[in-house]
Order: C-alpha cells, then structure tokens, then sequence
C-alpha cells in the first residue's frame, strides 16, 4: 500500500481544498522520499496559480517534522530569494537556502576560448536528505550533467532525493531549447488553477497567455480586465502614462521596497532607455555616473583579480554604498562599495567612460591574437572581464526577471513584438518558434506580478 502524508499536512495548514491533482502530486512526491524507491529524481511540473509552491511548503513542513535535512535551492540569487519570501509566509523553518551553484561548489571557468561550468569550491549537497530544486526552466545542459552526476551518484551510496519544480511554459535557458530537467520521467503535473480561486484578473490574464504558449499558434493579443478598483488586473495604457507612474513609485517606495514595481522589455536597448528616464527624475541630469545609494544589476558575473573567482553571479542587484574614482590595471575606474541583498559587502571596479574607447581598441587587439594562438585565450578573458558591467534596475528584461515576483509591473507589448520581426530566410518553422517566444514573454512577464500589470500594447 502506497504511503501517504499525514492528514494534518494534507488538510489542515491550506487555505483551499486540494484539488485532485494536488493530492496526487503530494501521494507521488511522498512516495518518492521513501528510502525504498531508489529513483533520486522527481520533477514537479506546474503552471502559474497552480498551487505547486503551497503543497512542496507543505511538504517540506512535514520532512523537517520528520528529522529530514532540507535545502531549498533555485538557479539564481534572486529566486533563492523568493524561496526564503515564500517559505516564511507559509510558516517553514529550519530549512538552508542556496543558489544551486552554491550547492554544488560550481563557478565558470575558463578552457581555451570557451567558458564552462566546473567545481571550483566544495560541494554541499551531501549535507542533505532532501534537495529542492526551484525553476528548473532555467537549467541549461552544462548545468543539468552536474545535477545528474550527483543524482547517479546517490541513487548508489547516500540516498539524496532531488525534487525539481518548474513552468514549462517560462523562457528556455538562453539560447537553448527546452530544458532537459523536463525530461525526468518520474513526474506530477499541476495545470487547474486554483491560486485566489478563480476571482482574480491578474491571474486569468497570465492563464490566458499560458494558453497561447501551450496550444495556440497564434500571437497573444494582451487585454484589459481588473477589479473595480483596479486594485488587481491587467490595464492597457500608454508608453508615457506607464512612465509617469513608474517614476512616481519608485520615487515613493523603491528604496524601502525594491520589489515594488519594475518594468519589464525584451530588448535591452528599451530598458536602457526607462532606466535612463526614471534614473533622470529621480536624481537629475547632471549628476555622476553612480552615487551613494542607488540600487544596480550585474549584467554578467563579477570577477575577482584572479580572474577565476566570482564575487557577484549574474542578474545580483546590489546596493552601492560608496564611490570612489580610482587607477585600476591602468585604466581609469570607478571604485564602488556595494552590499547585496543577503548583506554580503564587495569591492569592484567598473570602467570610466573616458575609458572606453581604448578598452575596446585592446578586447580587440587581444581577440584577434587569441585567435591565432589558443594560448592566449586566458589573457583575453582576463582582459574582458576585469571590469563589472553594471546598470540600473528599475527595468529589466523578461529573460532577467525570470524567477523573480514584483507586487507590480509594467510590460511594455510594443518592444515584446519586435520578436516578431520577420528575418530573411524565414520559414513557417521560424515564424511559428518566434511566435512561441513571444507568448512566453508575456507569459513570463505578466505572472512575475501579484497584483497588478501595466499593458503597453
């Protein structure tokens, strides 16, 4: 006879019945756990406003009840951070929280000219019973060997049990197709919606973009539908009206409260542009390229002097403490004190605007030796990284938000179409792949809300 949770689990700690599904992904979940199954992989697959979150919290209640030794762990710090937001609003203690590359004591190195993912640090996952493992969308094939290795490994000698948790329907890891953590074959699945039952706007809205990612052909043509107060929904409004707004919330609450609002884009250059405009309102035009207190985003990870050591992984917002001009490698710099969200304070240097020209003349000077002499790749990527590259954050793109949650966002639809664009050499397969991309912008876009979002259409 199948094991099943514990009654006071499955019933009494939820804000709603659980659905059929629900129950059932618990019973599999369970069952998985015991010490005589010797798979070491289970996957949860579930869309938004499933309830996949509530029922693992509940879940993860019971094992560390049970003498069980749990981590939550997400491929990013910023969704590491929703993890820890979650778990206390659902009353779990007693768990450790990592990025999984924390957890495997994993960094990118460099081999010849190619950067890949190997062990530069001790791994932690032995430490464990039970992994989580959040938004396994965004695990790539480099990353997703490591996870099998570990998992191959335990299913041998210690019993590690490795639940995955992950939207289909999100963004592919960049430039890649769907993530192979899919591929898991012991699995349940969440798709009925039961998130604030059925009477939110917001969330028939992101149900409706699901949809057009998982069974329409067709572009995702975005609506209008809110509460009478509009205090949740989806409102179409302007490209201006959406930044008047931005730049009167963030001047009121993105200091204490960073997960305020955010605008979300497609291309970079249009979250240039709305972090350039809000950035202006609220400091001015004529100030100095950082200041003392303003909140940033890495734009790729942050190397130490050695060149192997990463002080700050990719998509960290941080907050800068102080600013300094400064010589860095013979360049002129800026030296700044940040401190992230985790309160982890760094040194890094980023590079002087009047400096720029003459690093460019040198990356390429290095790049074409590198391609003639293998090696010489190592000084290249010494060369090219040793600056951080850094912007505001008040907009993101979608790809970046992934894994995030904003109590309200702002989308703007008009630059998320420019993935339409037809190229030359366009054929039906290609039009119906960008078609897929862009409903999954909006897809991924309008569920990191939990109230509201703001539609440029």
């Amino acid at each position: 006879m199948i094991q099943t949770l514990p009654t006071f689990a499955a019933t009494g700690s939820f804000p709603f019945q659980l659905t059929q599904q629900q129950q059932k992904a618990l019973d599999a979940m369970w069952t998985f756990i015991q010490p005589t199954v010797i798979a070491a992989l289970f996957l949860l697959v579930g869309y938004a406003g499933t309830g996949k979150s509530t029922i693992v919290f509940q879940l993860v209640k019971v094992l560390v009840a049970t003498g069980k030794r749990v981590v939550l762990t997400a491929p990013t710090n910023k969704a590491v951070g929703v993890l820890q937001r979650m778990a206390a609003e659902n009353g779990v203690t007693g768990v450790e929280f990592f990025t999984i590359h924390q957890l495997l004591g994993l960094g990118i190195v460099t081999r010849g000219k190619e950067k890949v993912l190997d062990q530069t640090g001790p791994s932690y996952i032995n430490l464990f019973d039970v992994v989580f493992i959040d938004e396994c969308s965004m695990i790539g094939k480099q990353l997703w060997r490591w996870i099998e290795d570990v998992a191959n490994q335990s299913s041998t000698w210690i019993k590690i049990k490795i639940i995955l948790m992950g939207d289909p329907a999100q963004l592919n890891p960049v430039n890649e197709g769907k993530s192979p953590s899919f591929q898991v074959p012991d699995k349940a699945v969440l798709t009925q919606v039961v998130r604030q039952g059925t009477g939110s706007p917001l969330l028939e809205f992101v149900t409706a973009s699901r949809y057009a990612v998982t069974k329409s052909k067709y572009p995702f043509e975005p609506y209008a539908k809110y509460l009478p107060d509009k205090s949740n929904g989806a409102l179409m409004v302007k490209r201006q009206t959406l930044l008047r707004y931005a730049c009167k919330k963030m001047k009121r609450e993105f200091a204490q409260n960073p997960d305020c609002f955010r605008i979300l884009s497609w291309t970079n250059t249009q979250v240039d542009f709305y972090n350039q405009q809000i950035r202006t309102h609220l400091y001015g035009e004529n100030l100095n390229r950082f200041i003392p207190g303003e909140r940033l985003i890495t734009r790729d990870p942050v190397m130490a002097p050695d060149g192997k050591t990463t002080i700050l992984s990719t998509s960290t917002e941080f907050t800068v403490l102080d600013v300094f001009g400064d010589r860095y490698n013979n360049y002129d710099t800026w030296r700044l004190k940040v401190e992230t969200d985790e309160g982890i304070v760094r040194q890094i240097y980023v590079l002087h605007e009047d400096e720029q020209k003459q690093f460019d003349q040198e990356t390429k000077r290095l790049l074409k030796s590198a391609k003639r002499n293998p090696f010489l790749w190592k000084q290249y990527y010494k060369h090219s990284e040793q600056f951080a590259n850094i912007r505001n954050c008040f907009a993101l793109t979608v790809h970046n938000s992934q894994g995030s949650t904003f109590l309200e966002a702002g989308i703007d639809g008009k630059d998320l179409s420019k993935r339409l664009y037809p190229e030359r050499g366009d054929d039906s397969k290609a039009v119906l792949a960008k078609i897929r991309e862009f409903n999954r912008l909006y897809y991924v876009s309008s569920s990191r809300a939990r109230q509201r979002i703001l539609v440029i259409r």
